[in-house]
């Protein structure tokens, strides 16, 4: 089997799950435990607890994979029954008294409501980490994804002045322990917060995923009780995936753990083969449960043994042989497929419904009779072979895309 150990975290395997109610207090961290991740973020304590999660279109679409989106807090809110630092940092210790030891604890401190309340919060946070250093805490995680901090902090000061202050605060209040710094990317620019982070010392980077949204019904008295804040889902994972992979490509080091929208093992290969060292699981921890985790991991490893990915260190940046593709390779790739489009010609499972035609912005294709036909117009953009619903338009593409890059020898997991 594929080694999953991660050497810049030192962890089991690459899966953060990360703070949310599948971390609130030690019971749901002991419960997440069952999943085996190489990392599990203790919730910020006194913020609130319960509450549920919209999954869009459906739990079965999360469950499989397909495209969903996922928002806070549908039903109860209660209060959270550990509100003193005294309290959190007894969960903390039982936490690391009962939890399998080759599992990471990180403890979130700090969170935008400090902050907007006022007062003394950089002495509060500094003396949190004091005493969670003491509980036995592996690492303190800053959190600074919460929906809205980046855009609402910067009317009062920029968030990249706060995140760097923070991290520093942070530093000098506890000097050896580790500090992750979870990142918005809403509303800021992501790779300037990395950029800080890495200067200020972090020993992580987490870039992340997650919006103020108003998802509603049409019939908008029937949706969900809280349709804004926390929006996030697998149409998020490309934007994390660009932030890493710009990161690295800027070269940037820092260890990272991004994450957003990773609702089964492929999106969490692409935030991996972006550059990321480790991989956030947080709605699916909190809406799907420890199974459904435990099945991402299972299949991230099934996955490299199929695709001979041998160890994390061939799987963290693979995609950036794709990201960083010079001029060239990019007009050979795409001329290649556009000739392949060109040359192709209307095959016989044709049924005569006109998508192509209609489409089409260059009159390459026509319809003749009760069937389409190619014109020698044609410049092979592509546009039919997209909507034709019964493959008539059809090319070998992933053949050809590949082609480009093993004729040059680059290949997967090296």
């Amino acid at each position: 089997m594929a080694d999953l150990y991660v050497k810049e975290f030192d962890m089991m395997n690459p899966f953060v799950v990360a703070s949310s109610p599948a971390t609130q207090g030690a019971r749901n961290v002991l419960k997440s435990a069952a999943m085996r991740p190489g990392a599990i973020v203790l919730r910020n304590f006194g913020h609130g607890a319960g509450g549920g999660s919209y999954i869009g279109p459906d739990s079965k679409a999360m469950f499989s994979g397909q495209m969903s989106i996922h928002s806070h807090a549908v039903g109860r809110q209660i209060k959270d029954t550990i509100n003193t630092l005294e309290q959190y940092c007894e969960e903390v210790q039982r936490i690391k008294r009962e939890m399998d030891k080759d599992i990471k604890l990180w403890v979130s401190v700090g969170h935008y409501s400090d902050i907007k309340g006022g007062g003394d919060w950089e002495k509060d946070w500094a003396n949190q980490a004091k005493e969670l250093e003491r509980a036995g805490a592996d690492a303190i995680e800053l959190h600074f994804n919460t929906p809205g901090v980046a855009v609402a902090k910067d009317r009062i000061f920029d968030y990249h002045q706060l995140l760097r202050h923070s991290i520093e605060v942070m530093k000098k209040a506890v000097p050896s322990m580790p500090i992750m710094a979870k990142l918005a990317i809403e509303s800021c620019d992501v790779l300037t917060s990395m950029r800080i982070a890495q200067a200020a010392g972090a020993a992580a980077a987490g870039p992340t995923a997650r919006w103020k949204g108003f998802y509603f019904d049409l019939d908008w008295r029937t949706t969900q009780a809280r349709p804004g804040a926390g929006y996030g889902g697998t149409q998020a994972t490309p934007l994390v995936c660009y932030s890493i992979a710009e990161a690295r490509t800027e070269g940037l080091t820092i260890p990272l753990y991004g994450g957003g929208g990773v609702f089964s093992y492929d999106q969490a290969v692409r935030i991996l083969m972006s550059g990321s060292q480790a991989v956030q699981l947080g709605a699916l921890a909190c809406a799907g449960g420890t199974k459904a985790c435990e099945k991402v991991i299972k299949d991230l490893n099934r996955f490299m043994d199929d695709n001979g990915y041998r160890d994390m260190d061939s799987l963290c940046g693979d995609a950036l042989k794709l990201f960083q593709m010079d001029k060239d390779l990019t007009a050979l790739r795409q001329n290649r497929l556009a000739d392949a489009y060109q040359e192709a010609q209307v095959a016989d499972s044709c049924i005569g419904c006109g998508r192509c035609v209609d489409v089409c912005w260059h009159e390459g294709i026509e319809m003749r009779g009760k069937a389409a036909a190619k014109t020698d117009k044609c410049i092979g953009c592509g546009y039919c072979f997209q909507v034709c619903p019964t493959g008539a338009l059809h090319v070998e593409k992933e053949r050809i895309l590949a082609s480009a890059f093993e004729e040059q020898g680059i290949v997967r997991g090296q």
